[in-house]
């Protein structure tokens, strides 16, 4: 019995040795010499194995299973066959066995890196490995690899010849292979040639990806123009293109920005450097050519000719309307208007109208209407088609959804025949899906809530109904989306019986609800930014007296925030940066600690306010918390800055203003919210608006409350935040 039992275990231990032996046999014919590049080799095949789930046997790199064993096969097991094919073969000596034991490596770690950062799809794994055979066959022969490097694609071959590891490198047409890799590669990455070409330089078709690189992209040249000691900055200035030749001349003056927005009339010789230089330190003749530009492209772009750098033109335009003209006017709001407005006087309307359209961010109400006022005064016709049609309908949406929101549209549209007047607003609904954003929808929706002539809104309504209709007929997603969410969010404005929440799949519009605002400790915390100019330190002022000797708040001001807190009822935490030096960057230095604070000690705001001008709400915007839930952003109300704050706080109520938030606005609104959560309430936009509807009645009072959207009127916050529900993102 001892003998079988011992007979048995030896058989046993036999057998194991034998598959030991078995799956031992190449390491034992691997030369010492070479047996770590087998073992890196390996070490790549399993981390691929154990990749996205993988269970160490089969590459899961699909769903599909047949796939799966497919591309299993090539990288590990023809891997595994030509690893041992190299290894053992007689006509190669250590060096080349090395070189292409190394450059297997290189094929595995090329698919795995390029499988796990999604630049390589994995199920080419078999064409990766047949494509490498080929190569190595070739150059074995010493024949030139570059014909199979042409017909392969650029991602296989980017990997067997660009990789870090690649055996080719003495291959005859190694240098050519390279050439071929890289044009496929400038077709496929039209934007990232001038990049590459550093590296690329000597490349016999340079000159040509520089002159198309300046015909597809004339900024990004520009720009790589600039750097004269790089190769492809040698390579730009050597080029023969006009354009080339022109944006290398502008590159290489100290004041190519004033002249670059004027490429395409210097290219075709419309214009001169001198032409140019004549007027550049003349605010209102370099505008004028600005604005005379902008209408010359308007008609090439109707002829579908869109000139080079119009987006850079329109930049200008807008950089010179705000910093140069609205500025002044603005910061001369308390003086008359025969001293404020003065600037304005040598403009034409056309050009009146575009600081109107390109200065929605900055202007003030009383700013706009003084513009408004004499652009329309100007006019040697007063019709309002006529102006349009001057400035070949550019941005007109635009100018009507302002003229709507300072109240100016009935009088706009008074100025020109009913039938043109039908025909504008047709047209200011119509095409909204052909857009390559979404500011033409925002702005139809802005201007909804506007408009207080029936008849318009009448108008406005059949056209969203028609163009509606049509989207179902021709079956488009997003025409059907785009009017449907308008239809439903102008329906609502009028009857607030419609639960717009649950037609749009969106959050409640009129209310917010008290437990939606505290926090895990059961504080409602609030973040408030102030800058440090004139009216922020008046601001800040004016906002902490609203807590000071009451009773019912706690002050404590430390050397960079104050900290407010509830001394009655619910606790209520506010965070108020100080006004410190914006031209020293203090108030920014400010806020940041005083957010690092609030981090540290989980205090996460679900109120955000901002207090300033309308240049400060970038920067508000940019350090906003994504747990607010109510953002009062004062001079807030284009669709740029919509958009911001709902991409970090998707659901959140937007307080906004067409201009700077004022004292005698914004702390009634910041009272009402105060008094329902210190009490437990959910904040009620309907009730809050009535009771403030109710407080300012006549006068400027009025007036300045009537800038003030609430959340449940935003209508074009509530158009981005539907269209983001229903299209999963924005555009």
């Amino acid at each position: 019995m001892y003998k079988l039992y011992l007979a048995v275990i030896l058989m046993f231990f036999s057998v194991l040795t034998t598959r030991g032996n078995e799956a031992d046999t190449t390491k034992k014919k691997v030369d010492i010499a070479r047996i770590r590049y087998h073992e890196n080799i390996e070490k790549q095949q399993k981390q691929a194995l154990s990749f996205n789930g993988g269970d160490g046997k089969v590459l899961n790199v699909s769903k599909n299973k047949d796939i799966n064993a497919f591309v299993t096969e090539a990288i590990i097991n023809e891997v595994d066959i030509l690893k041992d094919t190299i290894e053992s073969a007689g006509y190669l000596d250590h060096r080349l066995k090395v070189k292409y034991l190394s450059g297997l490596e290189n094929l595995v770690k090329g698919f795995y890196n390029g499988w796990r950062n999604k630049s390589f799809n994995p199920a080419m794994g078999s064409i990766l490995v047949k494509n490498y055979k080929a190569l190595m066959q070739a150059d074995t022969k010493k024949q030139d690899i570059s014909p199979i490097v042409e017909r392969a694609s650029y991602e296989v071959g980017n990997i067997n010849i660009n990789g870090e590891g690649t055996a080719l490198y003495e291959n005859i047409g190694y240098a050519e292979a390279r050439n071929i890799l890289f044009r496929k590669f400038c077709q496929k990455n039209p934007d990232k040639v001038l990049p590459m070409l550093e590296q690329y330089f000597s490349v016999p078709f340079a000159d040509s990806l520089v002159a198309a690189a300046a015909h597809r992209n004339p900024n990004q040249l520009y720009d790589y123009a600039a750097a004269t000691r790089t190769n492809v900055g040698r390579l730009i200035r050597r080029n023969n293109d006009s354009l080339v030749k022109a944006i290398v001349a502008i590159a290489s003056s100290k004041s190519g920005q004033q002249y670059y927005p004027f490429i395409d009339e210097l290219v075709h010789e419309r214009l001169t450097l001198q032409d140019i230089y004549d007027v550049m330190g003349d605010n209102v003749q370099y505008y004028r050519l600005l604005v005379k530009t902008q209408t010359a492209y308007n008609d090439r772009l109707i002829k579908k000719d869109t000139p080079v750098a119009y987006d850079k033109l329109l930049a200008k335009l807008k950089d010179r309307a705000e910093n140069v003209f609205i500025e002044q006017i603005n910061a001369l709001h308390d003086s008359p208007d025969n001293i404020r407005f003065k600037i304005l006087d040598p403009l034409t309307p056309q050009e009146l109208y575009y600081l109107i359209v390109l200065g929605e961010d900055v202007i003030y109400t009383s700013s706009y209407k003084g513009v408004y006022n004499r652009m329309m005064q100007r006019l040697s016709i007063p019709a309002g088609d006529s102006l349009l049609m001057s400035v070949r309908f550019d941005k007109f949406k635009k100018f009507i959804k302002l003229a709507a929101g300072y109240n100016k549209l009935d009088e706009f549209l008074a100025t020109m025949p009913d039938s043109s007047s039908q025909r504008l607003m047709m047209a200011f609904v119509r095409g909204l899906e052909k857009t390559g954003t979404l500011e033409d929808a925002v702005d139809v929706a802005d201007s909804y809530g506007s408009i207080s002539n029936p008849l318009v809104k009448r108008l406005i309504d059949q056209e969203i109904e028609k163009n509606l209709l049509e989207g179902k007929q021709k079956q488009e997603r997003r025409t059907i989306v785009i009017y449907d969410i308008l239809q439903t969010i102008f329906q609502s404005s009028q009857d607030s019986s419609i639960d717009i929440s649950a037609k749009l799949n969106i959050p409640p519009v009129y209310k917010v609800d008290y437990k939606d605002l505290v926090d895990d400790s059961g504080r409602v915390v609030q973040q408030v930014f102030f800058y440090g100019d004139k009216d922020g330190k008046e601001s800040y002022a004016n906002f902490i007296s609203m807590f000071t000797n009451t009773g019912e708040w706690k002050v404590k001001k430390n050397a960079e925030w104050t900290e407010i807190r509830s001394a009655k009822g619910k606790p209520v935490y506010i965070y108020a940066n100080l006004p410190l030096d914006y031209e020293s960057g203090l108030d920014s230095i400010a806020q940041s600690k005083m957010a690092a604070y609030m981090e540290k000690h989980n205090l996460k705001p679900s109120i955000t306010i901002h207090r300033g001008h309308s240049y400060w709400v970038g920067s508000t915007i940019r350090n906003l918390a994504p747990s607010s839930k109510i953002v009062i952003l004062g001079s807030c109300g284009g669709f740029h800055n919509l958009d911001d704050v709902l991409r970090t706080c998707p659901d959140a109520h937007i307080i906004s203003s067409k201009e700077v938030g004022t004292r005698i606005i914004n702390e009634p609104i910041l009272k009402a919210i105060n008094d329902d959560i210190k009490v437990g309430k959910n904040v009620e936009w309907l009730t809050i608006w009535k009771e403030l509807s109710a407080r300012f009645t006549s006068g400027d009072a009025k007036e300045r409350f009537d800038n003030y959207i609430p959340p449940h009127k935003n209508l074009g916050a509530l158009f981005i935040k539907a269209y983001t529900r229903q299209m999963g993102s924005m555009e």
